[in-house]
């Protein structure tokens, strides 16, 4: 169990790791955003079950949230595939000057 829990603390911080460093294509930082948004239901479950409680409506709202960033970063990833060709980030914002 004390495994568990090492990786399920672990899991957010490699996630910042890789968000910090992959920042070159958008669909990687979005990937990283939602580890690190299902990272944060799996540590409200996990610490809700070592306390014997029944899952609150926190973790609910969560998982909505995490589905509509899902959504929207998906959204602004074809917008930007169908504009630009690519999903670069740093070409994109060249052009923008």
């Amino acid at each position: 169990m004390n495994y568990a829990i090492l990786i399920i603390t672990l899991i957010p911080l490699i996630a910042y790791v890789n968000f910090m460093t992959h920042t070159k294509h958008l669909l990687m930082s979005l990937l990283c955003l939602e580890l690190m948004t299902l990272s944060m239901v799996l540590l409200i479950v996990a610490s809700l079950m070592t306390n014997s409680m029944s899952i609150p409506m926190i973790s609910i709202v969560i998982l909505t949230l995490g589905a509509c960033e899902a959504s929207l970063g998906l959204t602004i990833m074809v917008k930007m595939s169908r504009s630009y060709g690519n999903d670069l980030l740093k070409s994109n914002s060249n052009q923008l000057c």
